[in-house]
């Protein structure tokens, strides 16, 4: 089981890098935060390659579906996603992005031929129902700041089918030839950055006076164990995943952040947790337990 193994691992990190993220991105702005965990990430990865001798050799081929993974799914989906999350607010864009799993499926089939059991259908089901009660119930109050409007569940959808298919170009990448997935993590990350610091170049989004807090110690710190716990292993075990288990039931597992971020909000925050949140959480265990089950 280590492609469901992975793809728990990369949830559950990817469920605390957003609060070590937050403390950050109030002082830095969210694109200079974003280039900044990716810059990171990738000296830490490359960094890593060179202390164990891990090979950063791949083909033209490899290369190719590697950075246009980076490009669809951290350059294109998380665009789509910061301009959802503008346009509908958390709750309605977190809605939309548990389609992520389904949008992952349906071009895993035809691309991959890869056919779920019925078990591993209902599995993602319930966990997709179980979730959507986990994000309904979350900041109700949002419901008088943000309205439903075409444009931003376009945007979500389009976040949500960016990162489905950022995975299935990852594992056409590893279809290829063998590859480590740290240099794969390097090889998706890094050409990111470049582009987004290109982007933030020819916009003048790059501001240097935030960048220049970056170097504050306290700062710093958060940066480095967000990036560490973030892009640097979420990514690599989400690559370890997929190339183990169908994408959809990866995507599924992965999906799990909002109802591993309720016991981190209960005891961080002392949120309480309701009812409707409790049940939506025991569904998503359940749909998980299914998946992982599904083959025994």
């Amino acid at each position: 089981m280590i492609g469901e193994l992975s793809a728990l691992s990369a949830s559950i990190l990817w469920s605390i890098s957003p609060y070590v993220f937050s403390a950050v991105v109030n002082r830095v702005g969210s694109f200079n935060l974003n280039i900044s965990r990716l810059i990171l990430s990738s000296f830490l990865i490359f960094s890593t390659c060179l202390a164990f001798g891990i090979s950063l050799e791949t083909n033209t081929l490899q290369l190719f579906y590697l950075v246009l993974s980076g490009v669809v799914g951290l350059v294109l989906g998380d665009t789509f996603l910061f301009k959802s999350l503008k346009e509908i607010g958390p709750r309605y864009t977190m809605i939309l992005m548990s389609s992520n799993p389904a949008f992952g499926a349906i071009i895993a089939y035809y691309t991959f031929r890869e056919v779920i059991t019925f078990i591993g259908i209902l599995g993602m089901i319930v966990t997709f129902f179980g979730i959507c009660l986990v994000i309904y119930q979350q900041n109700s109050s949002e419901a008088t700041q943000f309205t439903i409007t075409r444009k931003g569940i376009i945007f979500g959808l389009l976040a949500s089918i960016g990162q489905a298919g950022g995975l299935i170009l990852t594992k056409y990448a590893f279809l290829v030839d063998n590859i480590h997935p740290l240099s794969a993590t390097f090889y998706r990350i890094f050409p990111s950055f470049v582009i987004l610091g290109l982007i933030g170049l020819l916009k003048r989004r790059l501001n240097c006076k935030s960048l220049g807090l970056l170097f504050k110690k306290k700062i710093l710190i958060l940066l480095i164990i967000g990036s560490i716990i973030g892009p640097y292993l979420g990514i690599t075990f989400s690559f370890i995943a997929v190339t183990h288990v169908h994408v959809g039931i990866a995507a599924t597992i992965m999906s799990l952040q909002p109802v591993l971020m309720l016991p981190i909000s209960k005891y961080i925050h002392q949120e309480k947790l309701s009812l409707q949140s409790i049940i939506g959480a025991f569904l998503a265990v359940l749909g998980i337990a299914l998946l992982f089950l599904r083959n025994i």
